[in-house]
């Protein structure tokens, strides 16, 4: 009997051993994020190669390190369109990126030090967990936390939703509008108040929020209705039916002009584990045009498009490239290829290509990107801003409308969605040509077709005064 008992449990014991295994190989650390902002000094790093400058739409990994200095700000987009914001004199690793077979993502973010803020869409199943001083919140779903860590304290202050501290004898929930307190060497002995302390930081988080909000769903458009980086598509561009490729995007601003642009023309290429030297576009909707789909130079004065392709479901999953893909180019056009990274642990350089640093590029005549960071009471400007940010918008751009000055910055501003937008009748499914009746844009009726900015607001624009606009550069 005891022989039987003891096969079954060294039987129990291979069978666990093999799920455990399977287990293990169904769990992919193989996942790519994307640093969708940033403002000021901002350095980042990739398997132990030390602090760099930070390029705009860097692909993230697991490892990766971001630090903002004195007058630095961040923001990392995850593919539910959740966000990781970085305040200044911040500093934050990504401990896990994992996903496995049923789709599920765990995103494991330690907190250095500074403020930083997690905003956790509703509609996400995914795992976000935050490590501070050793101490563990689980950030539910619909969920905005603020975290700010120092050596002797952390403090989460939930500004929606709810989050869970883990790693303590029993669960302690904090809800909405509470803020709970503790010493990282006693972790049990927290403080949990009602009230959230406002921060002068707060405007900027919420000015980023609502253009992710007013822009992410894709609503309103032909293009994809999920990924991340769609907001900014939306944002600084529209599609349009070309006869052959179905609907393509354009930045606006795309005219005769622009027929001579390179897809390859700002940005640079970054060194990323796994991925070897990766292209990171300096326009600030350049994530989803240069790692999925297609681009093609179409006849007719049309110039670059974006070909997005298939997108049912979660289209962009597993199809992520570093370079772009070219499927019809110009006469002439010379194939550029990823430089070849250095063998073993030689450095591996971030090489710039054209406008790579600083503010974020744009296309002459199309929207310039708006100053986030203005709403920010005292801030200093730092060296990668703008000297005109501060004035009022560019009429071209009719960025937003002025809402009040909020804690003391400059005025806030409200960012309407594309499809809520006034005067927009919808795209015409019978649609064939580029500008005709069934093109219309974001903006009023009078936008058909590709225009400038000021044809193509996705926005309110009752007012001319306030908003985020700069001049040209």
């Amino acid at each position: 009997m005891s022989g039987r008992l003891g096969f079954a449990l060294s039987a129990i014991a291979a069978i666990a051993l093999v799920a455990a295994s399977v287990g293990a190989q169904a769990e992919s650390h193989v996942r790519i994020v994307r640093l969708s902002y940033i403002d000021g000094q901002v350095q980042m790093e990739h398997a132990d190669q030390g602090l760099d400058r930070a390029i705009l739409n860097t692909p993230v990994v697991e490892g990766t390190r971001i630090v903002t200095r004195n007058d630095g700000l961040a923001e990392v987009e995850f593919e539910d369109q959740s966000a990781l914001r970085l305040a200044e004199n911040s500093e934050v690793k990504f401990r896990q990126l994992s996903a496995n077979d049923t789709g599920v993502k765990v995103n494991e973010i330690e907190v250095v030090r500074g403020v930083v803020f997690l905003d956790v869409r509703a509609k996400s199943d995914d795992v976000y967990r935050t490590v501070a001083s050793d101490t563990t919140f689980l950030v539910r779903r619909n969920t905005l936390a603020r975290i700010s860590a120092a050596q002797d304290q952390v403090q989460l202050a939930v500004l929606r939703g709810d989050v869970q501290l883990e790693g303590v004898p029993q669960p302690v929930s904090v809800k909405k509008n509470e803020t709970l307190t503790l010493d990282p060497s006693q972790p049990s002995d927290y403080k949990l108040t009602h009230g959230t302390e406002a921060l002068p930081v707060d405007a900027w988080n919420k000015e980023r929020e609502a253009y992710s909000n007013a822009y992410a769903g894709g609503q309103g458009s032909v293009g994809p209705r999920s990924g991340y980086g769609l907001q900014d598509l939306n944002y600084y561009g529209n599609y349009f039916y070309a006869a052959g490729y179905g609907y393509v995007w354009q930045p606006y601003g795309f005219g005769d002009f622009m027929t001579g642009w390179s897809p390859y023309s700002n940005g640079a290429w970054m060194f990323c584990p796994g991925l070897g030297y990766a292209w990171a576009s300096a326009y600030p909707w350049g994530w989803l045009p240069y790692h999925y789909g297609s681009w093609a130079f179409l006849g007719g004065g049309v110039g670059w498009a974006w070909l997005p392709g298939g997108y049912p479901g979660q289209w962009y999953v597993n199809n992520f490239r570093t370079t772009p893909v070219i499927t019809k180019p110009p006469a002439g056009w010379q194939p550029v290829n990823a430089p070849a990274a250095p063998s073993g642990n030689s450095p591996k350089p971030t090489i710039l290509v054209g406008k790579a640093s600083g503010s974020p590029a744009y296309v002459p005549g199309g929207r310039i990107p708006p100053d986030f960071a203005s709403v920010i009471a005292g801030r200093n400007v730092g060296p990668t801003a703008l000297r005109s940010q501060f004035v009022g918008p560019n009429v071209r751009n009719e960025q937003a409308v002025s809402q009040g000055v909020g804690h003391g910055g400059q005025p806030a501003h409200v960012f309407a969605s594309p499809h809520s937008a006034p005067g927009v009748s919808g795209w015409s499914s019978a649609g064939t040509s580029r500008g005709g009746p069934g093109s219309v844009g974001y903006g009023s009726a009078s936008s058909a077709g590709r225009g400038g900015a000021t044809s193509s607001s996705g926005h309110s624009s009752a007012s001319s005064g306030g908003g985020h606009g700069g001049t040209g550069k």
